[in-house]
């Protein structure tokens, strides 16, 4: 029987690289939600969005245990994103940000990760 696990990162930063068309952004989301053992349900959906001050890739994927959401601003430099991950899984925060490294090139971050088991949500890691 499943038991959920409720856990989220939630994590921003600057990187080297953005991909250029929705079609990379998708397989590096599906890339990403295999590497951590999720199963898609839905998606990835990503479309460039040219508001100025906005510019920039966002994306998304429904898992079969929550969500993956990134906004990537490559409309400057260095390059700054926002992530989300949220899973009823166990999932590993070294392999997220080994695979962002690998992938994008992280020069910084910050992140949070949240424990969500309980109405009262507590913090279990930040920088």
């Amino acid at each position: 029987m499943f038991t959920p696990k409720h856990n989220q990162v939630l994590m921003q930063g600057f990187i080297k690289y953005a991909p250029k068309e929705t079609s990379e952004l998708n397989d590096w989301l599906t890339n990403l939600v295999k590497l951590v053992g999720m199963n898609v349900v839905a998606g990835p959906v990503s479309k460039y969005v040219p508001e100025p001050g906005n510019e920039g890739l966002t994306g998304v994927v429904s898992l079969a245990t929550s969500h993956v959401a990134i906004h990537i601003w490559d409309n400057q430099t260095p390059i700054f994103f926002q992530f989300d991950i949220y899973s009823c899984t166990d999932f590993s925060t070294k392999e997220i940000f080994d695979y962002f490294d690998r992938t994008l090139g992280l020069i910084s971050y910050k992140f949070m990760q949240i424990d969500r088991n309980d109405l009262d949500f507590k913090i279990v890691d930040r920088n």
